[in-house]
């Protein structure tokens, strides 16, 4: 099994891969309306999920962080209970609960200190059901042959996507339409890099059921709530 630190390398944790410059507004100088809100809650497991809330001025796509000041603040609540968020960097904030069952109720607000300014407390969604990864082969797989990846239990009607991640193959996101509970990499589709061809590697596998929750109106029109089941396994790719 994969750590957490290896499924936010897929993105899962994306907030930690920032390219290029970025800056920092303080919240006290933006209305509400210009902030976007990307909101996720990550399970990675029955127990536990981690909630993140992303900050950002003028879009989703852009590199200025929105820092909460005087009495501006975000927090959660989980199925009810009230759970504070704390900064784990620039415009970005955290919280671990030890819930992650599916249907889990999770509710992000944001308050603002200015009575003039709106409040943005109507981000909202569910979990999905989890679900667990059967194991992955022990033996090393050539990459000229099938791998079928299997997850149970299925057929929950939220989108699945697998990553996979090696040093010896190029990164490949899969989309899987319904979810069936298995999918199959064919043979080829794992493609070593150039200088790699020749080499076996152990493979990180992060799959993710995921469904959107919806945001405040409040907020800038490009905010977005992703509420995820994430697991992740290892297998080693051969020539």
């Amino acid at each position: 099994m994969i750590t957490k630190t290896t499924m936010a390398m897929f993105g899962v944790a994306a907030s930690g891969l920032l390219a290029g410059c970025t800056e920092t507004l303080d919240s006290q100088q933006i209305k509400t309306g210009g902030i976007s809100a990307t909101l996720e809650a990550i399970a990675e497991s029955a127990s536990s999920t981690t909630l993140r809330a992303t900050l950002k001025a003028g879009g989703d796509e852009s590199n200025t962080y929105v820092i909460l000041s005087a009495g501006d603040r975000i927090s959660a609540t989980v199925d009810g209970e009230a759970v504070a968020m704390s900064a784990e960097s620039d415009g970005v904030y955290e919280a671990a609960v030890d819930v992650g069952a599916g249907g889990t109720e999770i509710r992000v607000l944001l308050d603002r200190d200015d009575e003039d300014d709106d409040d943005a407390t109507n981000n909202v969604g569910t979990l999905p059901e989890p679900f667990d990864l059967e194991a992955l082969p022990r033996e090393p797989v050539p990459r000229g042959e099938d791998l079928t990846i299997a997850w149970s239990p299925s057929t929950s009607g939220d989108d699945m996507v697998i990553d996979v991640k090696g040093r010896c193959i190029f990164s490949k996101t899969f989309d899987v339409g319904g979810d069936p509970g298995t999918y199959t990499i064919e043979a080829g589709e794992l493609e070593a890099t150039s200088s790699q061809e020749t080499e076996s590697c152990d493979v990180d596998v992060v799959i993710r059921r995921s469904r959107n929750g919806t945001t405040d109106n409040n907020l800038d029109p490009e905010s977005s709530f992703e509420l995820s089941q994430v697991r992740g396994g290892r297998f080693t790719s051969a020539p």
